[in-house]
């Protein structure tokens, strides 16, 4: 009876098998297809950015003083030459005062100096030519000896007085041009207290406030030459290997909505920096600069999302990649509709985007593939 039963069960069964054979050669499985087509494949990087004027200038304090007036706002255009900002430095008023003073006493001491050296120049000459005549009379016996010996005494004398004279001369006009020196300093301190501006642009920065004291080489204002615009993305170093001067950058940014502009890369940073992510991570990033053929309605400081195209291919054989079955670096598979009919075939794969995959053999131009790859279909199922 056991024997009987288990026969029962097991023809049961090839006929369930035998069954559903006929019922899915006569109903066959419906699946999604796809053509194997000629397209293009890219690769890209992408990372935000930021947008910045492609030509600006900073502006920084000299020295220490306080801000007085603050002519211009941020945002505002401004010619060149135009008046930015007033500063005020008490102490360098001061140093003006005295310096002055102290230069006028001295051109006074010198005019009166250089006038003695020329009086002294005439006594010398006429102490030179009285000792040729004593000595004459001498050698003729006409005085004595001691009235010669007198005439020698005042030449000498008059020529170390001349001397003398000119040293000082020399000393006040080394303290002349000292003096002139620091006067023609403090008299560009001076000026440096009106800030004006050395182009025509527009005020993007403006960090500091009226009654404010500065110090040397605090940022007082930057300015943006013209309307030129240029992005500034921190690429990771992992990434940078990449990433290329001349290669292809499309930009995107809700302000655009769904304009996408095109730019190119034209400045790779020689060396990474440090900087923190949104998730705290501190990373080595290289700062890559990007033109921009068109500046749309973007603005110094806006936010944007940069695709950099690092490689493309064009008119290259492709599917899905929820088409093809990995198999291994550069290996692939996929289930071919043939009469009708699943069919296995294994391909060589190429470039992937993540959205599309490169097949460089096992396919033709028009071949049927299911687009779902991992479906779980057999040899030979039949589909529609």
């Amino acid at each position: 009876m056991k024997g009987k039963k288990l026969l029962y069960i097991l023809v049961l069964i090839v006929a369930v098998a035998l069954a559903g054979l006929f019922w899915q050669s006569r109903n066959p499985i419906e699946v999604s297809s796809i053509e194997a087509q000629s397209g293009s494949v890219s690769i890209t990087v992408e990372d935000t950015a930021v947008v910045q004027a492609a030509q600006d200038y900073d502006l920084y304090a000299t020295q220490n003083a306080q801000v007085k007036t603050i002519k211009v706002e941020i945002g505002q255009e401004v010619e060149a030459k135009n008046l930015l900002m007033e500063l005020d430095n008490p102490g360098l008023q001061l140093q003006l005062s005295e310096n002055k003073s102290l230069l006028a006493q001295t051109q006074a001491s010198a005019n009166a100096a250089s006038a003695a050296v020329k009086r002294m120049e005439l006594q010398h000459q006429d102490a030179a030519a009285n000792l040729a005549r004593s000595e004459k009379l001498f050698n003729q016996g006409a005085i004595s000896a001691t009235e010669y010996e007198q005439a020698l005494l005042t030449l000498n004398t008059a020529r170390q007085a001349w001397n003398e004279q000119k040293s000082y001369l020399n000393t006040l006009q080394s303290q002349l041009r000292g003096l002139n020196d620091s006067q023609e300093k403090l008299m560009k301190m001076d000026k440096e207290l009106q800030v004006f501006s050395p182009i025509k642009g527009v005020v993007m920065e403006l960090p500091v406030k009226t009654g404010q004291w500065v110090t040397p080489g605090l940022l007082l204002f930057t300015l943006a030459a013209g309307q030129d615009l240029e992005i500034k993305a921190d690429i990771l170093s992992d990434d940078l290997a990449q990433v290329q001067v001349g290669q292809k950058v499309s930009i995107k940014a809700p302000v655009l909505e769904d304009k996408i502009l095109a730019g190119k890369v034209v400045k790779i940073y020689p060396r990474a920096e440090e900087k923190m992510s949104a998730l705290g991570v501190i990373q080595r990033r290289v700062p890559v600069i990007i033109n921009l053929n068109d500046n749309a309605n973007l603005k110094p400081g806006y936010e944007v999302r940069v695709i950099i195209e690092t490689k493309h291919l064009d008119n290259v054989l492709t599917l899905p990649i929820e088409s093809v079955r990995p198999q291994g670096e550069g290996k692939g598979q996929v289930m071919i509709i043939k009469d009708q009919r699943i069919v296995f075939k294994e391909v060589v794969t190429g470039l992937s985007d993540g959205d599309k995959v490169e097949i460089k053999q096992g396919l033709s131009e028009g071949d049927l593939i299911v687009q779902d790859g991992s479906l779980e279909l057999k040899a030979n199922t039949k589909v529609k």
